[in-house]
Parts: C-alpha cells; sequence; structure tokens
C-alpha cells in the first residue's frame, strides 16, 4: 500500500468516530445536559484560567450580550463564576468553579474509563503497534505546532 493510501486509510479510520456520538455523550452525561458551548467555556477557563467577560466573548467568536447569556446559565448552574479583577473593579471576570472543574475531571476520567473498555480487545501485537503510533502522532503534532508557533512569531515580528 503506498504512503498516500495509507494516509488516506488512517483518516478514515481515525474520524469514523462521528459529533453525534459526542454529543450524545454530553447530553447523558450524569451531571446533566452539558452543550458544546458550555464544554468550550469550561476548557477555555481551565486552560487559561479566569478571563475578563470581554475576552471570554472573543474567544467563543460570540457577541459580549451572548457570552452574557452563556454565563448566566452556567453559574445557575454552579459551573462557573463572576468575579471583579483585583485591579480594575469595572472588569467582570469569568472562572471555572470548583464544581466546573470537577465536571471536566470527571469527563476526563470517563473517557479513559472508555477507552480502556475500548482497547481491552485488541492483542498485545496491536496494543504495541497503537502505542508506536499514537506516540509518533503526538511527535509530529509537537513538530507541527512548534514550526507554527515559529512561524507565527516570526510573522509577527515582521510587522
Amino acid at each position: 500500500m503506498d504512503r498516500t493510501h495509507l494516509i488516506s486509510e488512517l483518516l478514515d479510520e481515525m474520524g469514523s468516530h462521528s459529533p453525534a456520538d459526542a454529543l450524545r455523550a454530553m447530553r447523558h452525561h450524569p451531571a446533566g445536559r452539558l452543550s458544546l458551548v458550555h464544554l468550550n467555556v469550561l476548557v477555555l477557563l481551565d486552560l487559561d484560567g479566569s478571563l475578563p467577560m470581554r475576552a471570554l466573548a472573543e474567544a467563543m467568536d460570540v457577541s459580549q450580550a451572548s457570552a452574557t447569556g452563556i454565563v448566566d446559565r452556567m453559574e445557575q448552574r454552579g459551573l462557573v463564576e463572576r468575579q471583579r479583577d483585583d485591579e480594575d473593579r469595572r472588569v467582570v471576570r469569568v472562572a471555572v468553579t470548583e464544581e466546573g472543574r470537577e465536571l471536566i475531571s470527571g469527563m476526563a476520567d470517563q473517557r479513559r474509563e472508555h477507552l480502556a473498555r475500548v482497547v481491552e480487545a485488541l492483542t498485545d501485537d496491536e496494543l504495541e503497534g497503537f502505542l508506536t503510533g499514537v506516540r509518533a502522532m503526538r511527535r509530529a503534532r509537537e513538530s507541527f505546532l512548534a514550526a507554527h508557533h515559529a512561524a507565527t512569531t516570526a510573522g509577527d515580528t515582521a510587522r
């Protein structure tokens, strides 16, 4: 099999998990229905820490009014909280709550458990090959991202 065909086959295999399956899992999450928007907000805040409402709206590519409504609903569920900025009391920051962190952590744990059950079906040879492939993919992704970051940084410097 030639390299182009191998890559195509691999991409087909990796893309076989449908977005509908992911949505279905989120709708039946033990903590209640979780929308992609709410998940996006939780992940953003978990990665970046608390953000001003304006920055959160920009990161989500929505208006500040829309972000406010999203945060209202998430705050009612105890997933996020509003905080006044220490340096400028007019600025409202949004932060993930402990309950929100637990939800993210629980989803990661649940995903790991599901994956563990799936890979249990693999033979030892398949496990070794899969691990080799996943590690190669991580290295390739890291290399790609480093090159992309370098190119972006060089482009920003040239401006």
